[in-house]
């Protein structure tokens, strides 16, 4: 029996943190802070963390991921799981936090060196995503990429004999990112995984070593890496595939870390021209099984899980992004024909850039002026291929990296860095679009600019994602009278999941516990009702959780 226990995440938004118990490892999901007042942290049991023995990360944001030093501070000495594009973007993450504890005149709970003492190791070195591999003993785990943010995923976890997902912040509908779907993504993972154990098999019965289930002797699937004659090659994408390559070059013996070659087993040439028989045939099963496999038949397939903790943010929100995208157009077109300004503060890397490419096609004779922060968050969007679509965006109608390319190399948009270089834009247009960093509104940045369109009535600020309490955007929405006399709006760009997308979910992987997550708990509430009210499938569990709570399963 496993136990999760909610250190921050269920019930409200912010600080994700979820412990898993188990009787013989303690694995943590995620490690944030709420933005909310002061700042607050994730529910640690001090005396847990020392006993920690694996953190795996979602992203970089600071909701999951600005609490994992203390985890150092209070003892932690193992290693955080994450993608390379997740770490990259850390040390921004941290700066700034630290930033706005400073600002706020709070401490914070641990020291700079607890940041520089965090040890990564990256999902990527170990298996390509959508395929198992062993992060301890008995414990396997699959990633994906979740669509939020260039290198957030989710993830797929065996162990004690449970499967569990844990989906991150997820959204299959970024006009730039690529989502992979959690359920095709749990089933492509258990198919590569029995192929590879059929195809080791036969290479075992081909070498005379059968062990019975074509695993190792200690009963666990042959590892995603095997070294072929001083080379590492990965077992990942295809593992069918790759065996037959392993086969193709005559070795077909897993022996001592590597693979030996029929000629070294036993030099006969007769032997080794058998087993390029047994390699045709096992490539005709490759061609009919694999290649010209019915991917909508695999479809069909049960996923079936113990514990799905499932990204709830936008709660019974049932908008789709394109209906959010006239939203935003209409409130922008409705302050450009009297002269307005439209002041859109986004983070510094997410649904700005998006948002940017999005506004220069739909108001292309409009001015766009975009701070440097997000022109450099377009730069790192930019090397970060691997995280982007690969066909043209539903909504843009472009190939995302060929998009970008054009942007950072072309000409109608103006990018500022200097208080002049803000005021001279600020003089030569009226109405016109601003983009700039930070999309709370808290730093000194922003309220410059806010004082800049507080006193013009037809200036417009846009806000388009979550507004923490006690933040300054989060008053402005609250009272904006108080503050001066410009517009100020809300319309959510979809970065996160709402009542379709959690429906969608929960009816692709069929779990006994469902825990809706990032939400507070009287919206979570009603999306519970609603779903289980709805066409959710029957028999649906789906159990109402706050920080502090506890779940055996």
């Amino acid at each position: 029996m496993i136990k999760l226990n909610v250190w921050g995440g269920a019930g409200e938004h912010g600080r994700s943190a979820y412990l898993l118990r188990g009787s013989r490892y303690r694995l943590l999901l995620d490690c944030g802070v709420k933005k909310e007042g002061n700042g607050e942290y994730p529910l640690i049991e001090p005396e847990v963390v020392p006993q920690l023995d694996a953190v795996l990360l979602s992203h970089a944001h600071e909701d999951h991921s600005v609490a994992i030093p203390l985890l150092y501070k209070l003892g932690y000495t193992g290693e955080v799981w994450t993608t390379r594009e997740t770490k990259e973007q850390l040390t921004t993450y941290f700066r700034a936090w630290r930033a706005n504890m400073e600002r706020l005149g709070q401490p914070l709970p641990y020291d700079e060196v607890d940041e520089q003492r965090v040890r990564y190791r990256f999902l990527e070195d170990e298996a390509e995503r959508e395929c198992w591999f062993e992060l301890l003993p008995g414990v396997s785990i699959i990633w994906g990429r979740s669509g939020h943010l260039a290198g957030s995923v989710w993830f797929g976890l065996e162990m004690e004999g449970k499967r569990i997902l844990y989906s991150g912040d997820y959204t299959s509908e970024s006009m730039l990112l690529q989502a992979d779907d959690v359920a095709d993504g749990f089933r492509q993972a258990d198919l590569r995984r029995q192929r590879w154990g059929e195809l080791t098999s036969v290479a075992s019965v081909i070498g005379g070593t059968r062990t019975g289930n074509g695993t190792q002797g200690r009963g666990m699937p042959l590892p995603n890496k095997v070294s072929i004659a001083g080379s590492t090659q990965v077992v990942g994408l295809a593992p069918l595939q790759a065996g037959m390559q392993l086969m193709e070059q005559g070795e077909d013996r897993y022996s001592n870390g590597r693979l030996e070659t029929a000629q070294e087993q036993d030099g006969s040439e007769s032997k080794y021209k058998h087993k390029e028989i047994e390699m045709e045939i096992e490539r005709d099963k490759y061609r009919d099984t694999h290649k010209g496999r019915n991917k909508d038949k695999d479809k069909d397939i049960l996923v079936k899980l113990d514990l799905a903790i499932v990204d709830a943010a936008y709660g019974t929100d049932r908008d789709t992004q394109a209906e959010k995208m006239l939203q935003l157009e209409s409130a922008i077109r409705k302050a450009l024909p009297h002269g307005g300004k439209v002041l859109l503060p986004m983070p510094a890397v997410g649904r700005g850039q998006e948002l940017i490419l999005w506004a220069q096609q739909r108001f292309s004779d409009v001015p766009l002026i975009v701070e440097q922060k997000l022109v450099d968050g377009m730069k790192q969007l930019h090397r970060a291929s691997f995280w982007l679509r690969e066909r043209e965006g539903e909504i843009t109608g472009d190939m995302p990296a060929a998009r970008i390319a054009r942007f950072l190399n072309g000409e109608g948009w103006n990018r500022v860095s200097t208080v002049e270089g803000r005021t001279r834009l600020l003089e030569e247009h009226k109405a016109s679009l601003w983009f700039i960093p930070d999309g709370m509104m808290q730093s000194s940045l922003a309220r410059w600019y806010y004082e800049m369109w507080a006193l013009e009535a037809e200036n417009l600020i846009l806000l388009t994602g979550h507004t923490a309490a006690g933040t300054f955007a989060h008053q402005l929405l609250e009272d904006p009278e108080k503050y001066g006399v410009c517009k100020v709006e809300k319309v959510r760009y979809k970065v996160h999941q709402g009542w379709a997308d959690v429906e969608q979910m929960l009816n692709g992987v069929h779990a006994r516990h469902n825990v809706l997550v990032h939400t507070d708990l009287a919206e979570t509430e009603r999306l519970r009702q609603g779903l289980l009210g709805g066409h959710v499938r029957p028999g649906t569990d789906i159990d109402l959780l706050s920080p502090g709570d506890g779940l055996f399963f």
